[in-house]
């Protein structure tokens, strides 16, 4: 007898395992959907789900009205800009900062105290600070 810690499943069972979780959210999401919206067919919290084909069709098929570019691919594009200026400008400080902390004990000294303890600030932490002092607008997108 195997042990249950030993006991792989079929690739077949696998993949249907990997499904499951997927398929219990969606047919979740439809049922409190349909419930909402027949109490109220304004409702904007639980939308159906033909409405998210309607949007995707609107946003990525028909041009603007006002640009005449197709919104979803403009705007997916000038998010994957300012992903990759973002993550561009943090490996090269992450970069810049490693090298000099590895190779300069003089460096590492005075600063691996600093980035060891900031390195315990959970990330999502730093976030209403950064809104804070950034605001919401172009210049947050930036920085």
């Amino acid at each position: 007898m195997k042990r249950l810690i030993n006991l792989q499943p079929p690739r077949i069972s696998a993949v249907l395992l990997a499904l499951l979780p997927f398929l219990l959210v969606f047919f979740v999401y439809v049922s409190y959907s349909s419930e909402r919206l027949a109490a109220n067919p304004n409702d904007k919290l639980l939308p159906a789900i033909s409405s998210f084909g309607a949007a995707i069709e609107r946003m990525a098929f028909e041009p603007s009205k006002r640009s005449g570019e197709l919104l979803w691919w403009v705007d997916t594009a000038s998010s994957l800009r300012r992903l990759s200026i973002g993550v561009g400008i943090s490996a090269v400080i992450g970069l810049v900062i490693g090298i000099g902390l590895g190779a300069l004990p003089l460096l590492g000294v005075g600063l691996s105290p600093f980035v060891a303890s900031l390195s315990l600030i959970p990330p999502m932490a730093v976030l209403p600070i950064l809104f804070i002092c950034f605001g919401l607008g172009e210049l947050s997108r930036w920085c």
